[in-house]
């Protein structure tokens, strides 16, 4: 049998490390893409390729690509994972770390699809796997630039679908709810790094408060089993949101329409 081939983005740690080490064990060879080469090298194998590179760097994923298929010769999927949050209410987060977080959650997607697609075509054959979250569908104060990022991706998602299926490619969005990795932490340290006034100290205050259930949520191997059956699934899921609160919250957003849904989550916030 031929050797699955994959490509995975933001592959150091939590969902992205899961989504290797899964594939790995199932006889996937993976380019394990990240910017942090010290833990990539952690997950070294004979299966797993660390591949050191920033997902705004275009020169550097065409690099990559064409390594991929010089040694490899096809590329059986694409895991867009890489990604941040960026926290602050919309009047205070800079146009700079807006426009940076739409550089690597969207952006950095679409270099990826574009440059692995001519390929997938070729054979046929392929599966690109978009993880957005929660927020892909709603959103919440404080999120907002996040939010709208993964908003987006969820569009392209949907576009990109229709156009490529044609092909025999599959497009598959993946939507985690709330996921026990360091993502949660490195948010509230870019919240840090925003400036905002003594108004705004209520949502402040509030934002913690949405991950009080952290420790008893689910690990980043969810989203890997998630992401290994789409795979392997002749007609996989369109949109495939997990755990429980992620679907549980989408729902919610349709049954109470946009007022009471605000209502309901301002009223958990106390804001």
């Amino acid at each position: 049998m031929v050797q699955r081939i994959a490509i995975v983005t933001g592959a150091s740690s939590g969902i992205g490390r899961a989504t290797v080490e899964l594939l790995a064990q199932n006889g996937y060879y993976i380019f394990a893409i990240a910017r942090r080469m010290d833990r990539l090298e952690q997950i070294r194998s004979d299966n797993i390729e660390p591949v050191c590179l920033d997902v705004t760097d275009a020169p550097a994923i065409q690099v990559a690509v064409s390594h991929v298929i010089s040694t490899k010769g096809r590329i059986d999927m694409l895991v867009n994972n890489a990604g941040f949050g960026q926290l602050g209410a919309i009047e205070c987060v800079s146009m700079e770390a807006a426009h940076q977080q739409f550089e690597v959650n969207v952006f950095g997607y679409a270099r990826f699809i574009k440059e692995v697609l001519p390929h997938m075509r070729v054979q046929k054959t392929g599966c690109i796997i978009n993880i957005t979250s929660i927020l892909g569908k709603i959103s919440i104060p404080g999120f907002g630039w996040y939010a709208a990022s993964k908003h987006a991706v969820e569009a392209l998602s949907e576009t990109l679908r229709g156009e490529v299926i044609q092909f025999g490619i599959k497009v598959v969005v993946i939507a985690p709810g709330l996921i026990k990795t360091e993502f949660a932490t490195k948010e509230f340290e870019l919240l840090e790094t925003v400036n905002h006034p003594p108004a705004y100290q209520k949502l402040l205050t509030a934002l913690p408060r949405l991950l009080t259930d952290e420790p008893k949520a689910p690990g980043p191997e969810i989203i890997a089993k998630a992401v290994l059956n789409a795979a392997k699934a002749s007609f996989p899921p369109a949109r495939h949101a997990l755990p429980a609160d992620s679907k549980i919250a989408v729902i919610s957003r349709w049954f109470l329409g946009g007022r009471l849904f605000d209502w309901a989550v301002r009223l958990k916030m106390k804001i």
